[in-house]
């Protein structure tokens, strides 16, 4: 391990709680003023909590692709902005949106059984976002309607 470091980096809300990570030294050192004290201060089992909101960077990649796929939409690409879709989907499958989308890709081309499942998979995703709930409940009436 020559010319990296060992560096005490804290893990939980108190600062006490430390773990040993390894960083490139650029020569100069810094040797603590104090021992650091490593020992959990938790019983195990306890839950540890990040002392900031963790950022998940998949919600950016699944909005863009959601974007991309009603573009496709909008401009009649029905299986391209499905493709589109289901690389969202991957990310993260429990995004309502893309459940729409691709029931609305399915309903222009006339699968409707294949629109009716996925909007009714899509449904319980939304309770929180009344927007997606309320296009993905018209998209189940209108599909409905012009089933056999």
């Amino acid at each position: 391990m020559s010319g990296c470091a060992q560096v005490m980096v804290p893990v939980g809300e108190s600062s006490s709680t430390t773990k040993s990570t390894t960083v490139p030294d650029h020569g100069k050192r810094e040797e603590p003023s104090a021992p650091v004290d490593v020992s959990p201060k938790q019983p195990a089992g306890d839950i540890i909590v990040p002392n900031r909101p963790v950022q998940h960077e998949s919600r950016g990649a699944v909005a863009k692709l959601l974007e991309d796929a009603w573009r496709y939409n909008r401009a009649g690409e029905y299986d391209r902005s499905n493709a589109v879709a289901e690389r969202a989907m991957r990310i993260n499958h429990t995004e309502p949106e893309i459940y729409l989308v691709m029931a609305s890709n399915y309903f222009a081309t006339a699968q409707l059984h294949l629109a009716e499942q996925l909007a009714s998979q899509g449904l319980p995703l939304a309770s929180g976002n009344f927007s997606v709930k309320a296009n993905l409940q018209q998209l189940l009436v209108d599909i409905r309607t012009k089933m056999p």
